[in-house]
């Protein structure tokens, strides 16, 4: 067994050191992506995210000419995306998401 003693200033600092790294990472982090850091994100190409991402329903924001896309709303329709495939519907190029229709009684 190992008999490690650590002094609480130690702790202190090797806490506040942890804490501090990751603040910085967070800060780095983007809310919007391009079009161009979008592609980059998913590794796909700029067609695929307009033909099967954005036509089945991904939410950009326009800012004159440039599109931007909100990297959580990125994640969240992806997370849904790929909760809809199985191992035979599992290609991203072919996905057309199902719209569901509502009858009226």
């Amino acid at each position: 067994m190992l008999d490690i003693k650590i002094d609480e200033k130690t702790v202190s600092t090797l806490l506040e050191n942890a804490i501090n790294e990751r603040v910085d990472e967070l800060a780095k982090q983007k809310y919007f992506l391009t079009y161009n850091e979008l592609s980059k994100y998913l590794n796909i190409s700029k067609p695929i995210i307009e033909d099967r991402l954005i036509k089945n329903g991904l939410k950009y924001y326009k800012i004159g000419s440039k599109y931007l896309f909100k990297k959580s709303e990125v994640d969240e329709f992806l997370d849904d995306v790929t909760s809809c495939m199985n191992a035979t519907n599992n290609d991203l190029k072919f996905f057309t998401k199902i719209k569901q229709v509502v009858g009226s009684i």
